[in-house]
């Protein structure tokens, strides 16, 4: 964004000042002031000092080209998620139901209902936890008393509950049983109870309400005020009138306040009042709209003849569409036409029970009639939801039916103009069976439904489940958003009474971005709260939230303790991974302190469910759909339409079945890139199709469904007040800062999670070979494709906070009013605004934003107010919009100029240091060359290095110039030379005029003549610069200085430089310049100088522990070795002795480190080459020590080096007897996978083997050679192969001289563990065996054993054998007896031998 300090009282900016400081553009201007523009009033310097042209030192400049395509980029893309928002299925797609005019069916395909596997039932329920709030005391204590109870049911509108208890009726809150109040001032019975709107200028405005009541003899209209949260019903009725005979069952009012009642007579009647009355006309009627007027002068015998009474229970009104339906107790539906404009009344169609269950049997067949009759309820069908479809009615086996009232040619979506032509009649369209109808289901149906409701997909039915409870069936399809069927989800629950009434509750507006159809929940979810359905029965109020799929989230999550669960990567699979990112991403990015552990688990869901990139070559997949990230044209603005659809890969698992494929945004087919390309102009040029991973996906879906309300919404409106328009924005500061937040939460999730921006490849990569030659190619395209993905996420980072610090600068405009801020604004600018929509602020209004800011400055100018508060809040509101850099320059400026023509040397160097302050804050546009010529003329040369350092720091701040330096200047490292170079550009000023100083060269041919000085005068400057230079911790301003004095021949200063960065230069030099004696000969006389042998020691010690791909392990141990050496010449030549000594030891015991590192790198070069992370191990292995900590957790262990495991705790000294054993273990089972199928004896002899070679080196050491645990494993191994040798084991542990003594004791010991395995093997005295044939070996030559040891073994025996005989004679099969018969014997033979 352009520079804008022009708007501190030098004027506004011209047209293209967004263009401003880039060479090329427009604006950009190459004068000699300090300014770009120089200021009204302000005279031009001879030198330009500070400039908002140097773009090349400003990296905020510099990126924002780049930044801004990407925002482009990112912009386009946000254009197709919100369009495949908006492009879900509409519910008569999903229905089937076309033009033609062919009823459908839905409901017995098992995709219909899909059935949840019991661990992941709670994917499909429908509710969340259920608030019980039984009747207040009072009531309860009331029925004690109760002569007639008419009826009770809700009244959302007011949120209140109602009971009638005789004539009495009693309101309460149902959402917590608080604020009971009641009315008992008639006489009769009440029938009916309703609550309306008050119409306008008819009562007072503290009357807010209309309660509605109906008796046998009276309608009475009360008036309903609230104080608080507390209810007050006048008890004066405001109207009364007779009922004329007719019974009142049920009331509804418009929320134009007109009241309709159903009565028993079949009739609809209507309520009118008006504030005055009339000659002909009375102030409150009853008006009958279901028959004639002259039905009102025939006897009431002579209209019972005409008419059949069906009492309407029923009313249903639709505010969208002007209509209202009736349904009376026998089922009969009747349309009624409320007129354009809602005040009249016509009856339009009516259609019977008979008709509708004859008409419904025609479209289902396959179903009994009966299914269809009688009617429990009816609904509308918003028409947000569904502009062709108008009602829907339940049977009570729970069939829905749903009906039009349009014709089925009609053209949807033209206009309409007449009744007639609007609403020709009632036609049923389709029937959807309720769940357990499919052949597959095993759920059961709902029978005998009492009461039912519909609302915006979610549809509720209760019936009976005992004598006094219900059961609730809720079904809805929030689960299967882009289902191009009906795909719902339902689940039942339990209730403690029978249903009374079902309503909705909690239903808040919210922003949708003017769209005439509501998106599904899945959009506005993270906007909006979730709608809760109140159901009354007989013991009180169960108050419930509908789930959404967020909800469904948090509470698996909550559930499974965690994102680590089959369940939770379930629901990623059902609402497709995009779908579900974007879903944990609403968890994952909430700052609720309650939710911080719930935000863990969904970050964790996101990353290990969202998703990969998919590659695959293209004939494997021909069917995948695809559509680019980033087109040409604009979904919304643009010709291009894309086409968004994924095909199901399978069911998911858990789920029995699923519907139809969703629909939702799709990842992008993209090709490799090639050099020059960007994300926009990907071509398909490779044979692999290549898919962005879901978590890409999802976090543009979540931006684009964030900022969908307001994206294409115009920016300003303007409204008429009196004789004048009033510019004011279209969104309310409130929605923007809605917005804001959930920007801002979901930039602190991209800041908190680095990873979703790299490029690495994933640990579980596999890329399918088939049809696919060249993996090294595939590879790297995966790695092209990764980084393009990484690339869009970039841009989507760009996208999010700039589009944050846009809407919170439009804030601050909207807080600072904008029709007051428009008059500062050009012409042209605010011509532009009222053509433009937030997308277009966002993607393109620099220009614009720029203008506000200056507007905004100008008017706090005008009023002389500080602008100190209001350029703090744009810094922090929209720092890349406002900056403070030019009110800086002009500082600057000024400081200069005093300087030069102050006379005081203390006040001089005061306003150089002012002045080197602030240049060190703006060091990016510094023109650094100039403002140093000026400091030689003032003799501020200490300046000149402190402000050189300074600008060189800001030009890298990253370091990326001393990286590349560290690194040997890598040729593929364009940004770290651009940094190097930008480093040692200023550094250049240093040098020369350090050249300057010592040798008179000019500073440049152009530049002002320096002041005379003597010879002493200018060394003693050199020296101050240079202490410095040396002073400071800038290893590249070092590095340039060494460089000059090498360059001038001054050997011998740089010799005398005591400096850590000194060695560092000349071992760099050394190696960089081999070629060159004087590089290569300048360590050795510096060593030679110092006479410091220890630190020869030390810098090979240090090349053998420099990280280089170019150096091998052996070349690495070889300069240990001679480190080793010169360390040992150093201790005989050099004291104190500790010192060398401790070097010494700790060099020899890195080289015993060493060693153990080459075993595994060998190992590790023996495992199969192509596997990476092998090919990293040993780029690893070759490229630095490791201690042995990192040796065994990156290497031996994650590679299954088992004797390096054991060698590498050796080693260290570590005692772990488990992990040892287990290492024992693993080493044997993998000899015994080397051999595979081979027979018995192969692999006794291959584990014979391996056992003797291990035991030589670790029998010495009992820690780390546990002998009962590898006498257990190997004799188990034994019995697994049936190997019928009992003395192999106790042979080989011999011959690798282990004593026959220590044997035999860990053999008893085995034993004596009476582990089960042994029976389970069926070798229940295997053992035993082998104790028995080693104990027949030393009796039979006991004088094999030297006396000691014999003493010992004829000791060990005489006390264990009693033990074994003991054990033995608890068994009875034929081989325990034999074995101790053996083993008597032998007890007998050795205590003769004993006597002896």
């Amino acid at each position: 964004m352009a520079s804008i300090h022009q708007s501190f009282g030098f004027g506004t900016p011209p047209a293209n000042r967004s263009l401003q400081g880039f060479p090329g553009s427009p604006g950009y201007q190459s004068s000699q002031s300090f300014y770009s523009q120089t200021p009204p009033g302000v005279a031009p310097y001879q030198h330009s000092l500070i400039s908002p042209t140097d773009a090349q030192s400003s990296s905020t400049i510099s990126h924002l080209p780049l930044a801004r395509d990407s925002i482009d980029v990112a912009g386009r893309t946000i254009d197709k998620c919100i369009l495949s928002d908006s492009s879900s299925a509409k519910l008569i797609d999903q229905l089937k139901i076309t033009k033609e005019g062919c009823p459908t069916h839905s409901g017995l395909s098992p995709s219909d209902y899909p059935q949840a596997a019991q661990s992941c039932r709670m994917l499909l329920k429908q509710c969340g936890t259920m608030k019980r709030v039984p009747l207040p005391q009072e009531l309860v204590e009331q029925f004690a008393h109760v002569e007639t109870i008419s009826s009770m049911g809700l009244l959302p509108q007011i949120g209140r509950a109602w009971l009638t208890i005789d004539s009495n009726i009693y309101l309460w809150n149902y959402r917590d049983g608080s604020d009971l109040a009641f009315y008992d001032g008639l006489s009769e019975a009440i029938l009916s109870a309703g609550i309306a709107k008050p119409k306008p200028n008819v009562f007072q405005p503290q009357i807010e309400y209309l309660l509605v009541l109906a008796t046998t003899v009276e309608i009475v209209l009360l008036g309903v005020t609230f104080s608080g949260d507390e209810i007050h019903v006048i008890p004066d009725p405001l109207f009364a009138l007779p009922t004329d005979g007719a019974f009142i069952l049920t009331i509804e009012a418009s929320d134009s306040g007109r009241i309709f009642l159903g009565a028993k007579d079949g009739c609809l009647y209507e309520v009118t009042y008006t504030s005055d009355s009339g000659w002909f006309s009375r102030r409150c009627k009853k008006i009958n709209h279901s028959r004639s007027a002259i039905s009102f002068l025939l006897p009431s015998f002579i209209n019972a003849a005409f008419y059949e009474d069906e009492p309407i229970v029923q009313i249903v009104i639709d505010e969208s569409r002007r209509l209202l339906y009736t349904r009376s107790d026998k089922g009969t539906l009747v349309l009624f036409d409320l007129g354009e404009n809602g005040s009249s009344v016509s009856r339009v169609a009516y259609m019977t029970l008979q008709n509708i269950a004859d008409a419904a049997h025609n479209i289902v067949s396959t179903i009994d009639k009966t299914c269809f009759r009688p009617l429990a309820g009816i609904s509308l069908i918003e028409s947000s939801e569904s502009p062709e479809l108008n009602l829907v009615a339940f049977s009570t086996s729970g069939v829905r039916m749903y009906f039009t009232c349009l014709p089925f040619n009609a053209i949807i979506g033209a206009p309409l103009t007449s009744p007639v032509q609007r609403y020709s009649g009632l036609t049923l369209t389709h029937i959807r069976l309720p769940p357990g109808f499919s052949v597959s289901s095993t759920s059961q149906k709902p029978s005998n439904v009492r009461a039912s409701y519909y609302c915006k997909g979610t549809s509720i039915l209760s019936s009976p489940h005992a004598d006094d409870t219900d059961s609730i069936w809720v079904a809805s399809s929030d689960m299967f958003p882009f289902s191009q069927t009906l795909t719902e989800g339902f689940s039942v629950e339990q209730l403690d009474g029978r249903v009374c009434d079902i309503v909705l509750d909690g239903v808040r507006n919210s922003i949708v971005g003017g769209l005439k159809m509501e998106p599904p929940a899945v959009v506005v979810q993270h906007s909006r709260p979730p709608a809760n359905f109140v159901i009354l029965t007989s013991q009180g109020c169960h108050i419930f939230p509908k789930l959404r799929p967020v909800e469904v989230l948090r509470q698996i999550l909550v559930e499974s303790g965690g994102a680590d669960s089959e369940i939770v990567r379930t629901f990623f699979t059902i609402l497709k991974e995009e779908q579900g990112a974007a879903v944990a991403l609403i968890l994952a990015c909430s700052q609720h302190a309650q939710d911080p552990q719930i935000s863990d688990w969904a970050t964790k869901a996101f990353l290990l469910y969202g998703g990969e990139i998919k590659t695959t070559p293209t004939n494997v997949v021909p069917t995948f759909p695809h559509s680019s990230l980033s087109g040409s044209d604009s979904p919304l603005t643009g010709s291009g339409r894309p086409s968004f659809g994924t095909p199901l890969h399978g069911p998911p698992l858990g789920f029995s079945t699923l519907g139809t494929p969703v629909q939702s945004f799709q990842p992008p087919l993209i090709s490799t890139p090639q050099p020059g390309q960007t994300i926009d102009n990907l071509a398909p040029i490779s044979p692999i199709e290549s898919f962005f991973s879901g978590k890409h996906n999802g976090i543009y879906i979540y931006l684009g469904r964030i900022i969908r309300p307001i994206w294409i919404r115009e920016l300003i409106s303007e409204k008429k007040i009196g004789n004048s328009l009033l510019v004011e924005s279209s969104v309310s500061v409130d929605e923007i800062g809605f917005i804001i937040s959930k920007l801002t939460d979901l930039q602190s999730f991209i800041e908190r999670n680095s990873l979703i921006t790299s490029a690495s490849l994933p640990d579980n990569f596999n890329i399918s070979r088939r049809n696919i030659t060249d993996v090294p190619a595939q590879r790297r395209h995966y790695m092209d494709v990764k980084q393009a993905e990484k690339q869009s996420l970039q841009a989507l980072d760009h996208l999010v906070k700039h589009s944050a610090e846009v809407l919170g600068l439009w804030r601050v405009i909207c807080d600072h009013q904008l029709h007051l801020l428009k008059d500062n604004l050009p012409g042209d600018i605010l011509s532009q605004m009222k053509m433009m929509s937030f997308r277009d602020l966002i993607l393109g209004g620099q220009e614009v934003c720029s203008s506000l800011i200056n507007s905004l400055i100008n008017r706090y100018l005008a009023d002389s107010a500080s602008t100190d508060s209001i350029s703090s809040r744009l810094r922090d509101v929209c720092p890349s919009l406002y900056r403070s850099d030019d009110a800086i320059c002009s500082k600057v400026n000024e400081l200069l100029l005093n300087a030069r023509n102050e006379s005081s040397r203390a006040n001089k160097e005061q306003l150089l240091k002012e002045a080197l302050e602030l240049c060190k804050q703006i060091p990016t546009r510094v023109q650094l060359s100039n403002v140093c010529q000026h400091l030689s003329a003032l003799q501020c040369f200490s300046g000149i290095v402190d402000l050189c350092l300074a600008v060189a720091d800001k030009r890298d701040p990253q370091k990326r110039g001393l990286y590349y330096y560290q690194s040997n200047e890598p040729a593929d490292d364009k940004a770290g030379r651009d940094s190097y170079l930008a480093r040692i550009d200023a550094y250049r000023q240093i040098t020369t005029y350090l050249g300057l100083l010592m040798y008179g060269i000019p500073a440049s041919p152009q530049g002002p003549p320096t002041t005379s000085q003597t010879v002493a005068d200018a060394q003693s400057q050199v020296e101050n610069m240079l202490k410095l230079v040396l002073r400071s911790d800038d290893e590249l301003c070092h590095v340039a200085v060494y460089s000059w004095l090498i360059e001038r021949g001054l050997i011998d200063k740089l010799l005398q430089i005591r400096s850590p960065f000194l060695e560092k230069y000349l071992l760099r030099e050394k190696d960089c310049h081999p070629e060159v004696p004087l590089k290569m000969d300048l360590l050795w006389k510096f060593y030679e100088n110092q006479r410091n042998f220890a630190a020869a020691s030390k810098v090979l010690a240090q090349l053998a522990d420099t990280h280089n791909a170019q150096l091998s392990l052996n070349q690495r141990i070889e300069y240990l070795s001679r480190a080793i050496v010169c360390a040992k010449s150093g201790s005989m030549n050099v004291g104190p002795m500790s010192a060398q000594g401790d070097l010494l030891h700790e060099l020899e015991e890195k080289m015993d480190v060493a060693r153990l590192q080459a075993q595994i790198l060998e190992s590790v070069m023996q495992l199969p080459s192509h596997i990476p992370q092998v090919r990293d191990a040993i780029s690893r292995l070759n490229s630095e020590f490791f201690n042995v900590t990192t040796l065994y957790e990156d290497f031996a262990e994650p590679f299954g080096l088992s004797e390096c495991q054991l060698a590498i705790m050796q080693c260290a000294g570590h005692q772990d007897p488990p992990l040892i054993m287990s290492i024992w273990s693993q080493i044997f089972d993998k000899e015994i996978a080397k051999v595979g199928n081979a027979e018995s004896s192969t692999k006794m002899a291959v584990l014979g083997a391996a056992l003797k070679r291990l035991a030589r080196q670790y029998a010495s050491s009992e820690q780390y050679f546990p002998l009962e645990h590898v006498i257990k494993t190997l004799e188990l191994y034994a019995v697994k192969f049936q190997y019928q040798e009992p003395l192999w084991l106790p042979n080989t542990l011999l011959s690798a001289g282990i004593p026959l003594l220590r044997i035999y004791k860990a053999y008893v010991k085995v034993h004596s563990a009476r582990d089960n395995v042994w029976k389970a093997e069926g070798a229940p005295h295997h053992l035993v065996t082998v104790i028995d044939r080693i104990t027949k070996i030393f009796a039979e030559n006991p004088n094999s054993l030297p006396a000691p040891e014999r003493r010992s073994m004829y000791g060990t025996l005489l006390v264990e054998l009693p033990v074994l005989l003991s054990h033995l004679y608890g068994f009875a099969d034929p081989q325990a007896k034999l074995l101790a018969v053996s083993l008597k014997q032998t007890q007998e033979q050795l205590l003769r031998s004993s006597l002896h």
